[in-house]
């Protein structure tokens, strides 16, 4: 196996021939990364002593140098290695660049070029095929001359071009206008057309002539960078790169379509990892369900039931004190969405579905802080909506948690970008959104709102992630209130770790500047963030959220410590093992206990109000939870038809096997005939065994793999009206005690007595 620097450096494969030398890509065993390194053939290492100022250069866009090694005499030059292609190759492929992403791309490798100079390392002249496209659609400058404080690639222009231009700063003005131009037009991409691209140039060939994308003023900046003449329109690269920077800012060079480029390619690496793709669908089906009020019970309770975290989560959250008001306890999502309604746990569903995705991820403790503080963020949204007497506050929850979603996509499917933004943001003093837009091309805003609308949520709530267009701001339709309290959600959130002075100081400007839509005192605002931060603490302990550790935890745990609000500091501490408490004992909740709850919610449900196909949904419901089935169906008699047909069900391709489970009433010949007739209960552990083979249906067969089945038929005035279904794939998994058996029947007598009360008073 080929090494270098006495087998320090192990070769995986060639990367290909640089011009100056071979390069490989290389495993480093003494720094445990993989790097590309470049054997320099040409240069004695002595040469090279100077070139280590080099290695202490750091910047986004250029491939940064590790460092400088010898192997066998010759000078080998340690690299970083990124995966992607050369801006020559991308351009070849893809045509003319639009022109706000070349802007953008040049600007950026302008911007490593002036931050070199500032810190003493000289550029030289580079080109086109210098430049690197990664991966994730970031520009990088990947070859060097290795000499003395000059940096990048000397001969990357050609004779054409540096035989009628003295060394100096207005080179590299025209080699980065050629590179811009050559990205613009895809033309000179290769070193036998380049005489020809320079030839028209001097013509005064416009780049507009290949690109009809470009305007007269980008024309006109771009011809002035590369034309000869005894006064230069920019006098260095600074001018230049402040000249393109004018040009992005101008709102008519920002159009939709071409900054959706960006969000475009950020999208497709999302749907390309293994989980975003399930949660977009699970998201995605939860926010289209809004049709007929019939369907929409049983279509929510299907989707969240297709996740059992979800749903044990969910049932969790609504039996706390927080909805206490509604009374009783509630162990079907079916009841719950029935007392609580249909809003209020889809939107629940939501913001869980995300909180549990985004805090199980294994991954930087950045990420942990950032979901905790936009849970934090959606129950401050939603307790400032209670104070303001909002009626739907569980889409305020929605709001203040999504109002952080471009920052935790970024987190969480972005982990390289997330760590440039931190180093954008210590290096270059920016704030975090201005490095984010830097890094990623776009906002953390239009990240999450291209999300959101690709993830179906309403207008109303993508728009609560804009920010607010000034000071004092007086809202005028709902949707703008509810962008009023998503946004103070977020500007609140300092507050819970500011003390004293500072946090007086803040909070003052958040009064001046929200003036005009909450006319609130400081006393009310501190009100607001002690109830939320107790609410949140009870809903990580109902959730069984480890916080151990969490700084944000700990500011959040002091802010209700030091409230007016009952809370012992024991039971505040004392949280998280009531929760991992909770975490042990749920597992070990029977079947029949389960049961024995659902047939607890059903009788409290039948003592009031309540519509039929909702009551059946809860039994059949309680059975798919309680038992384990792999699918539930309650059928029932279509007259019309002669046949005993499916309505509703939970569970594996039900949305598929619903429009075909049904059978006809004929005289008994199979099984499920067999039920009718005789009005009895079966349990039939294997479909395969002799006894029963020839009493399956070839329909049943050809429609579901399941080989394990029960029926319950339901029975009203000596006549079978309908029947519920339960099945498992494996022959003989389903194992019932007596005890949970009789509790499946009292199941299937709360059906038929729902039916016999709906009768009488209907």
């Amino acid at each position: 196996m080929k090494s270098f620097a006495s087998g320090r450096f192990i070769v995986e494969k060639k990367l290909g021939q640089g011009q100056h030398g071979l390069v490989y890509l290389v495993n480093d065993t003494q720094q445990q990364r993989r790097v590309a390194l470049k054997v320099l053939h040409s240069h004695a290492i002595d040469q090279l002593q100077a070139a280590q100022v080099l290695c202490q250069f750091k910047h986004p866009n250029r491939v940064n140098l590790y460092e400088i090694v010898e192997d066998q005499g010759h000078p080998c030059a340690v690299f970083e290695y990124v995966e992607g292609q050369t801006m020559v190759a991308y351009v070849q492929s893809t045509g003319p660049v639009a022109p706000v992403v070349a802007v953008q791309w040049l600007s950026q490798l302008l911007g490593g070029v002036i931050a070199a100079a500032q810190q003493g390392v000289n550029a030289a002249a580079s080109a086109l095929h210098n430049v690197f496209l990664t991966t994730n659609g970031q520009v990088k400058l990947m070859d060097f001359a290795i000499s003395p404080g000059v940096f990048y690639a000397e001969a990357a222009l050609r004779a054409e071009m540096t035989a009628r231009r003295a060394e100096g700063p207005t080179t590299l003005v025209f080699a980065y206008g050629l590179m811009l131009y050559q990205m613009l037009c895809a033309q000179g991409l290769s070193q036998d057309a380049m005489p020809e691209l320079v030839a028209s140039i001097d013509r005064g060939v416009v780049p507009s002539t290949y690109n009809a994308a470009i305007d007269p003023q980008l024309d006109h900046l771009l011809m002035m960078a590369l034309c000869e003449g005894e006064t230069p329109a920019f006098a260095d690269v600074a001018a230049l790169h402040a000249a393109l920077t004018a040009w992005l800012l101008s709102s008519e060079h920002q159009p939709a379509a071409q900054r959706n480029s960006t969000l475009d390619f950020l999208l497709r690496r999302m749907r390309h990892t293994a989980d975003f793709p399930s949660l977009s669908q699970t998201i995605s089906a939860i926010n289209k369900l809004n049709d007929v009020e019939g369907e929409r019970l049983q279509n929510l309770s299907s989707v969240i039931l297709q996740d059992f975290s979800l749903t044990n989560k969910l049932l969790k959250m609504v039996n706390s004190a927080n909805y206490a008001q509604f009374g009783g306890s509630i162990s079907t999502i079916s009841r719950a969405i029935v007392i609580l309604g249909f809003d209020t746990v889809r939107h629940l569903a939501i913001t869980l579905l995300l909180f549990e995705h985004m805090q199980n991820k294994g991954q930087a403790e950045r990420l942990r802080e950032a979901v905790l503080q936009s849970f934090f963020g959606g129950i401050l949204a939603r307790e400032l909506g209670l104070k303001s007497a909002w009626r739907d506050v569980e889409e305020l929850l929605i709001c203040g948690v999504f109002q952080h979603l471009g920052r935790l996509l970024t987190l969480y499917y972005f982990h390289e970008e997330s760590l440039e933004i931190n180093k954008r943001e210590a290096q270059y003093q920016e704030s975090e959104s201005v490095a984010a837009e830097a890094v990623l091309g776009i906002t953390f805003q239009e990240l999450a709102a291209a999300v959101m609308q690709f993830w179906h949520f309403p207008e109303r709530i993508t728009q609560s992630l804009h920010p607010l267009p000034n000071a004092r701001y007086a809202p005028q339709t709902q949707a703008e209130r509810l962008r009023v309290f998503a946004n103070l959600s977020v500007d609140l959130l300092p507050l819970v770790g500011l003390t004293g002075k500072a946090s007086t100081t803040y909070l003052r400007q958040i009064i001046q500047r929200y003036a005009g839509a909450v006319a609130w005192k400081d006393s009310a605002y501190h009100e607001v963030l002690r109830s939320a931060a107790q609410q949140y603490l009870s809903y990580l302990s109902i959730l069984g959220v480890d916080i151990q550790g969490s700084v944000f935890a700990r500011s959040i745990k002091k802010l209700v410590a030091h409230s007016d609000i009952p809370a012992e500091d024991a039971e505040i501490e004392g949280m998280q093992a009531a929760a991992n408490r909770l975490q042990a004992t749920a597992p070990a909740l029977s079947m029949a206990a389960n049961l024995a709850a659902g047939v607890q919610d059903i009788t409290n449900t039948l003592v009031g109000e309540f519509k039929l196909n909702d009551v059946l949904r809860m039994i059949l419901e309680t059975m798919y939870r309680s038992v384990g089935f792999e699918r539930v169906l309650f059928c029932t008699r279509d007259s019309k038809l002669a046949a005993m047909v499916a309505r509703f069900g939970f569970g594996a391709d039900i949305d598929q096997i619903l429009p075909q489970f049904q059978f006809k009433l004929e005289p008994a010949i199979d099984l499920f005939q067999w039920v009718l007739a005789q009005q009895a209960d079966v349990l039939v552990e294997d479909i395969n065994a002799k006894n029963i083979a020839e009493r399956i249906p070839p329909w049943y067969r050809a429609l579901l793999p399941a080989q394990t089945l029960i029926v319950f038929p339901l029975v009203l005035d000596k006549k079978t009206i309908g029947l519920f279904y339960g099945d498992q794939r494996e022959a003989q998994s389903l194992v019932i005690t007596p005890e949970q058996l009789n509790l499946l029947k009292t199941l299937r007598n709360q059906a038929v007595l729902a039916i016999k009360q709906k009768q009488l008073s209907g």
